[in-house]
């Protein structure tokens, strides 16, 4: 499988899975494994804007969600799953319309 396939297929995981918070570990899980990917393929941030804009996601707004939801494990961090999701999503959006233009 070829990288624009890879996320691609990354894409349509996260569409399925961005309506419930209690899809935060998988979808974190799927984060973590795409920035290794591109570490392994790239790892100049300078370069490989996609792994910049992951690894910023993963700082920015997955932080921001554990951290919230430590705080509020009962209530849960409906609008910090979301904001989550649309960074993920937009960097995997992103990605692909780079790709398919080159």
């Amino acid at each position: 499988m070829d990288k624009k396939e890879r996320i691609e297929q990354l894409q349509k995981y996260i569409k399925s899975h961005d309506n419930n918070e209690y899809q935060f570990d998988s979808l974190y899980k799927k984060l973590l494994n795409e920035i290794r990917l591109e570490l392994d393929f790239n790892s100049d941030l300078k370069t490989n804007h996609y792994l910049n804009n992951l690894r910023q996601t993963k700082e920015k707004q997955a932080e921001m969600y554990i951290t919230i939801k430590r705080k509020r494990p009962k209530k849960g961090a409906p609008s910090e799953f979301k904001y989550f999701v649309n960074a993920f999503e937009q960097d995997v959006s992103e990605a692909l319309l780079y790709l398919r233009s080159v």
